[in-house]
């Protein structure tokens, strides 16, 4: 780089100082365009070292990667292997439990450590999953050769496979017990790390499979290229196809295919020939004449009659399933003061036709259809239906659904 670009670099730096210091502190969704977007930042973007995504700008890894070894102190430099980046927040997290209640500014510092860390992991596995994107959307590469082709795509299925063997060191246990019942610790390491690591490795899932049928398709395109290209040569060596053989086959009705012709044609008969316009005009009066929609009649003159309404029958609506037990649950909520089990009361209240995994559904949409009615009718629920599930398992996004826990909605929610 010139010392013009280095000028322009901290010119466009200095100048959109507070928006980058924004774009790096947001979450995963990632911060918001602004409404003007200055030239500062579209040669930012230009430059990749912001990425606009979805309507949102992202920081690059570079950025990222820039802004931890300026924050540092003692001049850390950030390591962007996902190993290297598990332990360094595992010691972070030491450090932060222990200075917790020695120094407020030091525990301060650990968790600013131990966000940037995390930070780093989601915007690499981001920038991992947007560059297998783009090769999938762009084909083969660059690559002009079969084999090269082949190898690219099978290179690419390996990474992404190493990635995905790697985030099984992010466990959720392993998480969980670095947390030590903190809430900070907890919303970093598992509701933003831990579920940004499970939908990364959904995704993994999804690449690599439509890698698969990349390498499928590029073996389909060579194969028939081949074929085209072997007949293009036999034909140009002066032989002539034979469909004799092909007509005598059992299934020959299959082979012959002709295109469909549409029913219609264009009559542009020329200005000067008498004939054909006078048999165009002899055509025209032989088609038959357009269907006429009968008119309806005018309702003033219809006799006047009366209606008499029918009877509607009104039946009454059964008793939900669940509307019962729904309410004891409550007054037990009321009474005791505590979060009640949907699965616990069931035990002890359970109809012998129906098991545990019936009751849990029924509750839960009888509860979804009390919601509905209250955003219409605006009369909020006093109380909140939460889902008890079990960790996800590696390549698998769904989560199984254990218990239903009954609590008293908190405030502000």
């Amino acid at each position: 780089m010139r010392a013009e670009d280095w000028a322009t670099l901290g010119k466009h730096l200095v100048a959109n100082a507070t928006t980058l210091e924004s774009i790096v502190q947001a979450d995963e969704e990632g911060a918001s365009k602004p409404e003007i977007m200055t030239q500062g930042i579209m040669w930012l973007i230009k430059q990749h070292l912001v990425d606009e995504f979805e309507g949102s700008l992202h920081p690059s890894s570079l950025l990222i990667d820039l802004g931890v070894r300026i924050s540092s102190q003692r001049f850390e430099l950030s390591a962007p292997d996902l190993q290297e980046l598990l332990v360094k927040i595992e010691q972070a997290c030491e450090r932060y439990l222990s200075a917790k209640d020695v120094s407020l500014a030091e525990a301060e510092k650990e968790q600013r450590t131990i966000w940037l860390a995390v930070r780093q992991v989601v915007t690499h596995l981001r920038d991992e999953h947007r560059a297998t994107t783009e090769f999938i959307e762009g084909r083969y590469g660059f690559s002009p050769r079969f084999k090269d082709r082949l190898r690219d795509i099978r290179q690419a299925v390996e990474r992404l496979e190493r990635l995905a063997k790697t985030l099984d060191a992010f466990e959720y246990t392993k998480l969980w017990s670095w947390c030590q019942s903190d809430r900070t610790l907890r919303r970093l390491l598992l509701t933003t790390l831990h579920s940004a690591i499970m939908r990364q490795r959904t995704r993994l899932g999804d690449l690599i499979t439509r890698l698969d049928q990349l390498g499928v398709t590029v073996r389909k395109r060579n194969r028939m290229r081949q074929v085209v290209l072997a007949v293009e040569s036999w034909i140009q060596a002066g032989n002539m196809p034979e469909l004799d053989g092909i007509l005598d086959r059992a299934d020959a009705a299959e082979w012959p295919c002709a295109s469909p012709l549409s029913i219609g044609g264009y009559l542009h008969p020329a200005v000067e020939d008498s004939q054909a316009i006078d048999d165009m005009a002899l055509l025209i009066h032989a088609l038959p004449a357009p269907r006429v929609r009968k008119a309806v009649d005018d309702p003033k003159t219809r006799p006047a009659a009366r209606v008499v309404p029918t009877e509607l029958e009104v039946v009454e609506a059964p008793v939900p399933f669940a509307q019962p037990h729904l309410e004891a649950m409550l007054a037990r909520l009321k009474e005791q003061r505590t979060p009640q089990s949907a699965s616990r009361y069931w035990e002890g209240n359970a109809e012998r036709e129906y098991g545990v995994n019936v009751w849990l559904y029924a509750l839960d949409a009888y509860y979804r259809n009390l919601v509905v009615v209250a955003e219409k009718t605006e009369k909020p629920l006093r109380y909140v239906l939460e889902p008890v599930a079990e960790p996800m398992a590696r390549g698998i996004a769904n989560q199984v659904v254990t218990d239903l826990t009954l609590r008293i909605k908190r405030r502000g929610e």
